[in-house]
């Protein structure tokens, strides 16, 4: 994406002067450039979309926002963002600007990324070059996709929404109502089809092309806005039309033969280039990172780069670790024989609990929990004992990875025991600085195998389902046992989907549409302390409740759907969600 991170920020200047000179009013600006010019100018039009890339949220940003939502979900505990971030695990949101201090922000920035789309729309037609016409489909598509995008992640979060197809005039009327969800998808999937038309191939976005939005990309945002339209959430009646929408729009992306699904799961995130990876953000020499509090607005905007190895390294490291995996998630790690989970719960004093453990799980050594397991623990996961730039992790009391007051860093050792590794670039140290380049991966092959078993499941075309789930399960590099389709099949592809997707900020959407949130997003945290024998170095695990017990989690039926931001409420006639 060379040629969409190294760009400049066109600034469009429109002037008004006043005055009865008509030379005077004729001269250009000398330092900016003028409004119409951009739009005679096919370098400058392709500099206005390339800045247009830069407003898509990524998963990456410092403390929490944009795509990094695993915090917030049933997946980890963040130890350095709790005040926030409590308000949405506790059951606490309010339309109010300090509640959603964090993630609200993407309401303003959303609609002002759509209205930069809109400009687009609304000029490219005074544009006209011989020559240039498939270049000009190509970029109108890009706008169309991205405009697509920032109202899909409107409707995830909030349901319908208003739908801003043009700009506004002075004479405007700004009294917009909102749009039913259904119509919300509708005006997304006529979008992306028209999108879809003029993007190219991934095995034609080389070199200087490299990163730009192709048509498996748009296929990939359609079958996500067909899903949540097909899901509980939405689908209150089970239409099973929607479901067959979700399966040809997978069959579409599947029959472009362009993606495979990776042969390295861990290395999978390091590379853009990956043949797995179907949309993604990169990062190139874009180090710096800023976090803007608009005062205008009262929220946190993100820009720039990322530091993402420093916020989530362990202490041994010079990290911050931030997000926890929580060990109710750990335990969802099946194990390499079995094929089982071999933890079913806990039981007992909230300090000391005793694991109640599966009886199929014959694979399973509670003095040895992390062995056996779905190797993609071990690829996503920090955990004790596991292999990380060339060394053994010790979250051990006492060990360089610990909370032990006597280590170094010891402040920023994790409060459960668990870090994420997932993306993690582990030739990073705290000499090379602070700056990191790994791409955020908005979409893979594996997650469209598995929206597609789900339709299939949907669709009762069960061996169809359980087809698509091994091909993810069975990747050279995991090797995990086949499922089967005996007993509760949907809770094995969701169970699937958790893992294969953890941490990738998917767990928040699938739950919610599932409309399994208000269950698994209120369970209590379970954290792990390690107590190793100096004398054998043998190691013993204490379980324990976080936060000082439990019925600390919950997640009302209300937090199924964002609140507007009140400001928005307060300056129209927009209909709040309920309950806010």
């Amino acid at each position: 994406m060379k040629k969409i991170t190294q760009i400049l920020i066109v600034t469009i200047t429109v002037f008004s002067i006043s005055g009865c000179n008509d030379d005077f009013l004729d001269l250009k600006p000398q330092d900016a450039v003028s409004e119409a010019d951009v739009w005679q100018d096919l370098n400058l039009i392709e500099l206005y979309v390339n800045d247009r890339y830069n407003e898509l949220p990524h998963g990456f940003p410092q403390w929490a926002g944009g795509l990094r939502m695993t915090g917030i979900t049933d997946e980890s505990y963040h130890m350095h963002e709790a005040r926030f971030l409590d308000k949405y695990t506790q059951g606490g949101l309010t339309s109010g600007s300090l509640n959603m201090y964090y993630f609200n922000g993407f309401w303003l920035d959303a609609y002002r990324a759509i209205r930069n789309n809109n400009i687009f729309l609304e000029n490219i037609s005074n544009f006209s070059e011989e020559g240039t016409e498939d270049r000009i489909k190509q970029l109108t598509a890009e706008i169309r996709f991205l405009r697509a995008y920032f109202y899909t992640e409107l409707i995830a979060r909030y349901g319908g929404v208003p739908l801003v197809k043009s700009t506004f005039e002075l004479g405007s009327s700004f009294d917009i109502q909102r749009s039913s969800f259904e119509e919300c998808v509708q005006f997304i999937v006529e979008e992306l089809n028209m999108a879809i038309e003029g993007l190219s191939n991934k095995d034609e976005a080389v070199e200087l092309e490299f990163g730009r939005i192709t048509k498996g990309a748009a296929m990939g945002l359609k079958i996500r806005a067909l899903l949540f339209n097909a899901s509980p959430l939405f689908n209150e009646t089970n239409d099973q039309t929607k479901w067959q929408h979700v399966s040809d729009a997978c069959e579409e992306l599947f029959d472009l033969g362009q993606y495979n699904l990776s042969a390295d799961y861990q290395g999978l995130f390091l590379s853009a280039m990956n043949p797995e990876v179907i949309f993604f953000k990169q990062f190139i020499n874009q180090f710096g990172f800023e976090l803007v509090d608009e005062v205008s607005d009262f929220y946190f905007h993100y820009r720039g780069g990322h530091s993402i190895d420093e916020w989530r390294f362990p202490n041994g490291d010079g990290g911050w670790i931030s997000e926890n995996p929580r060990q109710e998630f750990i335990d969802q790690y099946e194990m390499t024989f079995s094929g089982v989970i071999p933890v079913l719960g806990y039981s007992g004093n909230s300090s000391n609990l005793t694991p109640i453990i599966n009886p199929e799980a014959f694979d399973y050594n509670p003095n040895q929990p992390y062995a056996n397991r779905d190797p993609r623990l071990g690829y996503s996961v920090l955990h004790d004992g596991n292999q990380f730039k060339g060394r053994e992790l010790e979250f051990w009391d006492g060990g360089k990875d610990s909370r032990n007051t006597d280590v170094d860093f010891w402040w920023n050792g994790s409060r459960l025991g668990y870090g994420i590794r997932k993306s993690l670039d582990e030739s990073w140290s705290l000499d090379s600085g602070t700056g990191s380049n790994q791409p955020w991966i908005y979409m893979r092959l594996a997650e469209f195998y598995l929206t597609y078993a789900e339709a299939q499941y949907h669709l009762n075309n069960l061996p169809v389902a359980v087809e698509y789930v091994n091909k993810v399960r069975s990747r050279q590099d995991v090797n995990m046992p086949p499922i089967d389709a005996s007993g509760d099949l949907l809770r094995k592809i969701k169970h699937e989907r958790k893992i294969e997707l953890a941490f990738e900020s998917n767990r928040w959407y699938d739950a919610r549409r599932w409309l399994d949130a208000e269950v698994d997003f209120a369970k209590d945290i379970v954290g792990v302390e390690i107590i190793r024998n100096p004398l054998d170095a043998s190691k013993s695990y204490r379980y324990f409740y976080f936060e000082d017990g439990i019925g600390n989690r919950s997640f009302p039926q209300n937090h199924y759907l964002w609140p507007i931001p009140i400001e928005e409420i307060q300056k129209s006639n927009l209909e709040q969600n309920p309950d806010y």
